[in-house]
């Protein structure tokens, strides 16, 4: 009856918009194998936004699971002439579920059991943005309650609970930032709060896209933190011939050097050979320490081929920011990505991914994942994903929809 009432819910608010002339979407994903559970609600993810004047927009993200609700957050963004506000806030409804928090190094302890208290406040953030004659200068306000350290601005921020203070200073944390961007050239300048007053934190200045000569770019990163030089990055494009180019970047920290190099050809789609790895120095290079290697193919911008190996799989995960790319002693994948147009409007995708180990089963093969996005109507898309193992793991199978209105 729960699982009813939360689909019940979720079908309810989705028709508010014919009555309040609202837009939005509902993402919802149902759990059909393994069986038991059996059929179990894995989300459900309800947008809105209502234009409240010309140029002036609020949103609610409501976040539903087998508990309800699960997550809220309300949004903010409008324009007056050449300045842009945006902002936010995000709130914990019921998690009051014990969570491990980590410290900086030197703080004491460095981790903590923290069990969090819901219904509560997690995040808000503020940003200003003026735009005038090419130059850009932005002002962003970060604040969040402690333990929670996400960044609701960064869709690839994952939350951690990677508390940036030291016990006891443990009631809130706030970041500002000063951004100033004059193509080619960016600045950053953050400055922080741990509840002791607000003190500089870091600086990044950025060269990006600059030309020196014959088709050459480059790029040129620098990070200083208050306890001096953080960083060093250059990263230069050399084009050969054929539509062939060579991107090399060196990076430069106080401890370690490390070296990319990246060969690519733009032909009838896209080749790109990456190796992932670390330069071993000791006052001039003795050696490379290579952690894995990435071929990629793109046919078109959602079509391409990928095969990754992994010659030390923490490294990689690390690398990527994917904890859980691979499972067990995987090492390596292979993985086919396609697009097309649908039926009904729209594009179709369909990815398949499949996974190996160095032995014990055939070929090495341990699992296989397939992904498939298919519009049924201009604004209602099916998604479906499936997985099977040759490792005695369950088999999985998923089924939702985007409804968008």
């Amino acid at each position: 009856m729960r699982r009813l009432g939360i689909a019940l819910v979720c079908a309810a608010a989705v028709a508010v918009p014919s009555v309040a002339q609202l837009s939005g979407s509902w993402e919802a994903s149902l759990l059909i194998l393994p069986s038991p559970p059996g059929v179990a609600l894995e989300a459900c993810v309800l947008t809105l936004a209502y234009g409240v004047a010309a140029g002036w927009q609020i949103t609610s993200t409501s976040t539903f699971g087998t508990l309800g609700l699960t997550g809220q957050a309300f949004g903010v963004n409008g324009e007056f002439g050449p300045l842009a506000l945006t902002g936010g806030i995000d709130f914990n409804p019921q998690d009051i579920g014990t969570v491990m928090v980590s410290y900086p190094l030197g703080c004491t302890p460095q981790t903590e059991s923290v069990t969090l208290t819901a219904p509560a406040y997690k995040s808000a953030w503020f940003k200003a943005e003026l735009n005038l004659f090419g130059v850009g200068v932005a002002f962003k306000l970060n604040h969040w309650a402690y333990p929670y350290t996400l960044d609701p601005t960064d869709p690839d921020d994952v939350e951690d609970y990677s508390w940036p203070c030291c016990p006891p200073q443990t009631q809130s944390y706030t970041l500002l930032a000063l951004i100033i961007t004059a193509p080619p050239a960016t600045s950053i300048a953050r400055f922080s709060d741990c509840c002791t007053g607000l003190a500089f934190t870091d600086v990044t200045l950025t060269l990006s896209g600059a030309s020196l000569c014959c088709g050459i770019t480059h790029n040129i990163e620098v990070y200083f933190t208050k306890a001096g030089f953080g960083y060093l990055s250059f990263t230069i494009d050399l084009p050969l011939c054929c539509g062939i180019s060579i991107e090399a970047s060196t990076t430069y920290t106080v401890a370690q050097k490390t070296l990319a190099v990246k060969p690519k050809w733009n032909g009838l789609g896209q080749a790109c050979f990456e190796v992932y790895g670390d330069v071993l120095w000791d006052d001039a290079i003795t050696g490379f320490a290579i952690y894995g290697y990435k071929l990629r193919c793109d046919f078109s911008s959602c079509s391409y081929a990928e095969f990754l190996t992994a010659l030390d799989v923490a490294k990689i995960e690390e690398i990527l920011d994917e904890e859980d790319l691979f499972q067990d002693s995987e090492f390596e994948y292979v993985k086919l990505g396609l697009c097309g147009p649908g039926c009904c409007g729209g594009m179709y995708t369909l990815t398949v991914a499949v996974y190996f180990q160095p032995a014990g089963t055939l070929f090495g093969f341990t699992r296989i994942g397939v992904d498939l996005g298919v519009p049924l109507l201009a604004n209602f898309k099916l998604t479906l994903s499936f997985g099977v193992t040759a490792t005695g793991g369950p088999t999985t199978l998923s089924v939702g929809w985007v409804l968008t209105f």
